[in-house]
């Protein structure tokens, strides 16, 4: 029985091999006869003398790695009445919708998926960045694929903080540069000085104004919007204590986005933190041309409101309860 099956051992071994010019790489052998030449999953097995899950396994590692990209053009959502509604009531630019139907997969991830698909269809050769941090933002910057943008430069928009792994604004910044293979540029700073006398000084060290030199060439930023109803990530993530949110909240804001506290009216909202906060002035903020807002959920239609009533984004990336919510 051993010598019989050798043979058909060596032949199995053959027709796994991939063509030389492939590098021996299977998964992208696989990917290529899939993708490329229209083969079902059972041909593909057979000519590999693989398992059909085996298969299954070698295109997940493809796209995974980056070896596949599947895109959706996400302008068919910008078309959609709802997002149009919004356009034209809100002065937004660009307006972008999630159907509610997708699953049991958490909202911000969703809503971070198809940010993802929109940011890689707008990404120029030589855009400038700016990145605020965010759940959204970070599930944005996870769904992202794998690009060569090696001219673009992705900058921290916020100082750091204590806040945790995944909520820090060093992580955002430097996940989404890499899933770019662009440069990278951190903001060397605390987010938050112990006076203003001492941000005062800070804003003078030269390699501070050249990063906010940097930041008032951005091209685009990327933001999410935080309520101020009930636990926030401003305060579970460490960045500010509870105290301090309460005076905003007790002067009227009802939500935060890109380092700036505003009102259900659009107006913004200011206390003594932010005399110390490091953050892009609002002002530079608002001259950058693409100042995309991603995030949605019940619990922010009032933050959304707000954020879209003092003009802060131009486009809008959210879900359709929050959409149908905004008209």
């Amino acid at each position: 029985m051993a010598r019989s099956a050798q043979p058909q051992d060596k032949a199995a071994r053959r027709r796994m091999a991939p063509p030389m010019q492939f590098g021996g790489d299977l998964v992208l052998w696989a990917a290529w006869l899939y993708y490329e030449e229209g083969l079902k999953q059972d041909e593909i097995a057979l000519r590999l003398g693989i398992s059909r899950a085996s298969v299954f396994n070698l295109l997940q590692k493809a796209r995974d790695e980056g070896v596949v990209t599947i895109t959706i053009d996400p302008s068919r959502i910008a078309r959609a009445d709802l997002a149009m509604k919004l356009h034209e009531l809100w002065g937004l630019a660009e307006c972008y919708v999630l159907p509610n139907e997708g699953g049991d997969t958490p909202l911000h991830d969703r809503i971070g998926r198809l940010g993802a698909r929109i940011v890689e269809q707008k990404i120029g050769d030589e855009d400038i960045i700016g990145v605020a941090w965010g759940r959204t933002v970070l599930s944005l910057s996870k769904a992202l694929s794998p690009m060569q943008h090696p001219g673009v430069t992705v900058a921290q928009l916020t100082g750091s903080s204590m806040a945790t792994h995944d909520f820090s604004p060093e992580f955002c910044t430097s996940n989404i540069a890499s899933r770019l293979n662009a440069r990278c540029v951190n903001l060397h700073a605390p987010g938050v000085l112990s006076n203003a006398a001492m941000k005062d000084l800070l804003m003078r060290e030269p390699m501070i104004e050249q990063h906010f030199a940097l930041l008032r060439r951005c091209t685009m930023t990327l933001f999410g919007v935080t309520h101020l109803d009930g636990p926030t990530l401003l305060q579970n993530s460490g960045f500010m204590q509870p105290s301090f949110i309460e005076e905003y909240r007790a002067a009227g804001a009802v939500g935060f986005a890109s380092g700036y506290f505003f009102d259900i009216e659009g107006r913004i909202v200011t206390t003594d933190f932010d005399s110390r906060h490091v953050v892009m002035p609002l002002e530079d903020f608002r001259r950058v041309p693409s100042r995309i807002c991603i995030g949605g959920g019940a619990s922010k239609f009032e933050a959304i409101r707000g954020m879209l009533r003092a003009r802060i984004a131009t486009i809008l990336i959210t879900d359709q309860t929050t959409a149908e919510a905004l008209v």
